[in-house]
């Protein structure tokens, strides 16, 4: 390739569903008042989305507010309500129903934080999701079937390997690799495959599909569902003399599942491995200089289609990373 520049992969999230609640602040800087903090979107019965904010008031030309800002503004003026702020059913029935997206280059979308933990100093990297340039809109007439939580990511892979837990394989596998983002930064990215229901009805093994057909050093395009999930399960132990024991079981899930993907053969548009590597040296020495830092530093911000593969991986060789 003769791209000397890392291009800007797909990376697009959409939500639909109730707020459950907000973490949102009003401030002002040099620049005017500005949006910051954190909300979460409930898509499911056990599906929260942690989605971080930070918005400016005014519009690029200073003429006008941002409708998004005028939303946000609405959630801390209690206007809007969320799923925490209800004192009564009568309030439940008003929660505020939320879409979440954007268009091209202006959406919701993946992002990392490198951060420092204050008490043991310790680096971590965490993936979260960023409203960035996106919008959000309320709308009361949004019925529960009609929630959800999608993604779209270009990666470039770098390993394809099937899922196992406690020694056994579960029947899923995992593509794991980096998503080229603004700033020629990359990002780590996993996506899972598994079972789908294709558009007849009928069970697609995409698992497998996805294992004969992806390898490394490919550019792809896939896409899914964020099943990110707060499962707490209550159990009754004893009780034969008194009250029995409830015991509370937390099960966080953290996937990223996709229902279909693109393998780029267009060599002009694959992403380039150099230029990958490069990018993820970068990101290397981001964390080593974070690791040297001798004190956290604040921050503003926290900041379905069917399967498209069959057959034989193709027989083109790719550098591999």
């Amino acid at each position: 390739m003769a791209n000397q520049e890392l291009r800007q992969g797909i990376n697009n999230i959409t939500l639909v569903g109730v707020v459950k609640e907000h973490n949102l602040k009003l401030n002002k800087d040099k620049d005017g008042n500005y949006i910051n903090g954190s909300i979460v979107v409930k898509t499911g019965e056990f599906s929260e989305i942690e989605m971080g904010v930070f918005v400016g008031e005014k519009t690029k030309d200073k003429s006008k507010t941002k409708k998004v800002f005028e939303v946000f503004q609405k959630f801390i003026d209690g206007e809007y309500l969320t799923l925490a702020s209800c004192k009564n059913d009568e309030d439940r029935e008003s929660v505020a129903k939320v879409r979440v997206y954007g268009s091209k280059d202006f959406t919701p979308h993946f992002k990392e934080d490198i951060f420092k933990v204050k008490d043991t100093g310790e680096v971590k990297t965490k993936i979260k999701i960023d409203l960035g340039f996106g919008n959000i809109s309320v709308d009361n007439s949004i019925n529960e079937k009609d929630y959800k939580a999608e993604f779209e990511v270009e990666m470039y892979v770098t390993s394809v390997k099937e899922e196992t837990k406690k020694d056994e394989e579960t029947g899923r596998v995992v593509v794991s690799g980096w998503t080229p983002v603004y700033g020629g930064k990359v990002i780590p990215m996993e996506v899972i495959a598994g079972t789908i229901v294709d558009d007849d009805g009928e069970e697609v093994n995409f698992a497998e599909d996805v294992l004969n057909q992806i390898e490394e050093g490919m550019t792809i395009d896939v896409w899914g569902e964020i099943n990110y999930q707060s499962i707490i399960t209550k159990t009754s132990k004893g009780g034969g003399l008194g009250k029995a024991k409830v015991e509370e079981h937390k099960e966080y899930i953290n996937d990223l599942i996709i229902v279909g993907a693109d393998i780029q053969e267009d060599e002009e548009k694959e992403f380039e491995m150099e230029l990958i590597k490069k990018a993820k040296i970068e990101r290397d020495t981001t964390i080593e200089n974070t690791k040297n830092e001798e004190k956290k530093e604040d921050k503003k911000g926290t900041g379905v289609k069917g399967s498209s593969a069959s057959g034989d991986k193709p027989k083109r060789e790719r550098p591999k990373f």
